[in-house]
């Protein structure tokens, strides 16, 4: 059996090399990145981790590795806010998430969670145990529309949700979560790539031909949300995407473990 010559071995892996270098690049800045802010985190100060599986916990091609953390800071007056997140996985021929493509099931997803803390020790999110749909909507908003899409290049954009049901129930081994069931009327994130946007660090850089530039969708949002008076913290474990199986499998498969 003939030797692989030194030099064809050497293309080989340059080649592939060059071929996985959006995601490596990816994996490597936002793996550091991420442990900063999980460094700094409202979970850090509060004496508490937060830990969702990521993508490589499950056999199917869905969710990006790993979820990472990102500190908002004063995301609105009086109210601190850490996320936890993560996004669909990388596609081997576009070298790109399948966030960006119009195709996917897991166009324009996301799931983890949000770590809220008012300064005054109130419930965010909660009024006498029942949802207020401003906040929990604006913490939406927020991240999707103002971290997400204008990281993205959007600047004109719009979030509404049109339709909502809650319920009580028991998750994470909690009797009173509250959970919610919506339907959001706002952008995708497919466009196409006019200039290189630091976003796609993470994300990789779209290349497949968008049909239009951050177009309007649906997104169908779960979210259970609950006070931890031990912490005088909101946790709000999330999913939004939009297509309803996808939030059904990374409840049961991701999120709620």
């Amino acid at each position: 059996m003939k030797r692989v010559p030194y030099i064809v071995l050497m293309i080989i892996m340059a080649f592939g090399i060059f071929w996985f270098f959006p995601l490596l690049r990816s994996v490597s800045v936002m793996s550091a990145y991420s442990a900063i802010h999980e460094n700094r985190s409202i979970m850090k100060q509060a004496g508490f981790s937060l830990n969702i599986p990521g993508g490589i916990s499950t056999p199917e091609k869905d969710w990006y590795s790993f979820p990472m953390t990102f500190n908002a800071g004063e995301f609105t007056e009086g109210a601190r806010m850490s996320i936890i997140y993560n996004f669909p996985a990388f596609d081997g021929i576009s070298r790109s998430s399948r966030l960006f493509d119009e195709d996917s099931p897991y166009n324009s997803a996301f799931y983890g969670a949000y770590v809220i803390k008012k300064d005054d020790g109130t419930p965010y999110g909660l009024t006498d145990n029942e949802l207020n749909t401003d906040e929990v909507a604006y913490a939406f908003e927020y991240d999707y529309v103002k971290l997400v899409l204008k990281s993205l290049g959007n600047e004109e954009f719009y979030f509404s949700p049109i339709q909502y049901e809650t319920s009580q129930t028991d998750y994470l081994g909690f009797s009173d979560w509250i959970m919610v069931d919506a339907v959001i009327n706002t952008n995708g994130t497919s466009h196409n790539s006019e200039e290189f946007r630091r976003s796609y660090i993470q994300y990789g850089n779209p290349r497949k031909n968008a049909p239009e530039n951050f177009p309007p969708i649906l997104l169908v949002g779960r979210l259970y949300i609950r006070y931890f008076e031990e912490y005088n913290c909101t946790i709000a474990m999330y999913i939004m995407a939009r297509r309803e199986e996808v939030i059904i499998e990374c409840d049961k498969n991701i999120l709620s473990k």
